[in-house]
């Protein structure tokens, strides 16, 4: 008899269970590391495709710098370049002042200094720049500028003082009043 004959019918059930169970486990086993080794072939691919689509941005870049190096003998900048040095969009409010080579040439104010400088097409002017300020003291800030800088573009009254917001006496009138006030 062999030594399987001398076992009890549930001790031979018992074996077969465990077996079928051990034969379950590895299949099991088998096929986890098969989808395994799918979902890493599966990233490969992904990341192969990813470095691909990288390469031909790349090889368009260097192309598009030779032509840019020919036309205009510069090298264009890359993608990450241009976001890193990108500011946020917000419309300023402010005072702004357009430059005519050194010299300040206007005085203004805006809600919207982007879309106000265009408007000033009409005026001669190299460059600008601008002080942010709220809306409230748009025309406090203007007119302290214009009375004090006397660009040549600002209107002009008839006696020769600049036009703006508000009069340099009532200003500074204001200001009287308001230290009058503090120092009682």
């Amino acid at each position: 008899m062999t030594p399987m004959q001398l076992k009890t019918p549930e001790e031979r059930s018992a074996i077969a269970a465990k077996s079928h169970a051990t034969r379950r486990a590895n299949k099991e086993k088998l096929e986890a590391e098969r989808l395994q080794d799918m979902k890493y072939k599966d990233s490969l691919y992904i990341e192969i495709a990813r470095l691909e689509a990288h390469l031909d941005v790349l090889r368009k870049m260097e192309t598009m710098n030779i032509v840019s190096c020919e036309i205009i003998g510069k090298a264009l900048l890359r993608h990450d370049e241009i976001v890193k040095a990108s500011l946020p969009w917000k419309e300023a409010s402010g005072v702004y002042f357009l430059i005519d080579d050194d010299e300040i040439v206007y005085v203004g104010q805006s809600i919207n200094i982007y879309s106000r400088i265009p408007n000033h097409w009409d005026k001669k002017f190299d460059r600008y720049a601008y002080v942010p300020c709220e809306p409230a003291v748009l025309d406090k800030l203007e007119s302290l500028y214009i009375h004090c800088l006397a660009p040549k573009l600002n209107k002009t009254f008839n006696d020769g003082s600049k036009q703006a917001p508000i009069a340099l006496d009532f200003l500074i009138g204001n200001v009287k009043k308001s230290a009058q006030r503090r120092y009682r």
